[in-house]
C-alpha cells in the first residue's frame, strides 16, 4: 500500500509543479494501519505536538465498492508559506494572521484534489476497485482533534501517513488521514495478495 500511495504521490506532485511552475517533491513514509483506540492516540499527539491543534484541512468521500473518508492536513501555521509558494507571493512571516481568503481556500481546495485523488484513484485502479468521489471540503479547526477525522463504529480503522512537500528547497510537513472499514481494507489487501502472486 506504502508503494501505490508513493506512486500517487509522484504524479500529484508533477501535477501540481506543472500548475505552479515549480518544482515540487512529495514523500510519504510507510502507511500506519491502526485500530480505532490506537489511531485516536496517534492522531491527538499528532495534533497536539506537530499542529499545535490548528489545522488546514481539506477532505473527501469515496464510495461505491469502497467506503471511506480522506482528509489531507496541514498545520494551519505553515499554511500560509505552502499558498504564498504555489501563487509565486513573497511569504512574511510577521504578516501573517489566522485568517484565510477565499483564494487560500481554493488553492487548497485545488492542491487537497490533486493530491488525494491521485493517491486513491491510483489505489482503485492498481486494484480494480471502483471509487466514487466527493467534492473536497475545506476547513480550519482550532484545537482540532481525532474525533473531526475518525468516524466511530464497528470495525473503524485508521490509515495514517506523514506527508512532505519540499518546494524548490522548502519543506512543509502534513498528514493524511484515511477512515475506512475494515471489510473495504480487507477487499484492497486481498486484491494486492492476487497482484503479487500473479493472479
Amino acid at each position: 500500500m506504502t508503494e501505490l500511495f508513493n506512486i500517487g504521490v509522484g504524479q500529484a506532485a508533477n501535477t501540481l509543479s506543472d500548475i505552479i511552475g515549480k518544482r515540487i517533491d512529495l514523500s510519504i513514509p510507510n502507511v500506519s494501519i491502526l485500530n480505532l483506540e490506537k489511531g485516536k492516540h496517534v492522531l491527538d499527539h499528532y495534533l497536539a505536538q506537530v499542529a499545535e491543534g490548528t489545522v488546514m484541512v481539506s477532505s473527501i468521500s469515496f464510495d461505491q465498492q469502497l467506503e471511506g473518508r480522506v482528509s489531507l492536513l496541514f498545520p494551519a501555521d505553515k499554511m500560509h508559506q505552502f499558498i504564498a509558494l504555489c501563487l509565486h507571493e513573497t511569504w512574511d512571516e510577521e504578516a501573517v494572521t489566522k485568517e484565510f481568503t477565499d483564494i487560500d481556500y481554493d488553492t487548497i481546495r485545488e492542491i487537497g484534489n490533486i493530491v488525494i485523488n491521485s493517491m486513491i484513484g491510483e489505489l482503485s485502479n492498481a486494484v480494480s476497485i471502483p471509487v466514487k468521489y466527493t467534492l473536497p471540503e475545506i476547513d480550519v479547526l482550532d484545537h482540532a482533534c481525532a474525533d473531526h477525522f475518525v468516524v466511530f463504529g464497528d470495525n473503524q480503522l485508521v490509515l495514517i501517513m506523514y506527508l512532505d512537500f519540499d518546494i524548490e528547497g522548502t519543506e512543509i510537513a502534513g498528514a493524511i488521514v484515511i477512515n475506512m472499514s475494515l471489510n473495504s481494507l480487507e477487499e484492497i489487501l486481498d486484491q494486492i495478495n492476487k497482484l503479487y502472486n500473479g493472479v
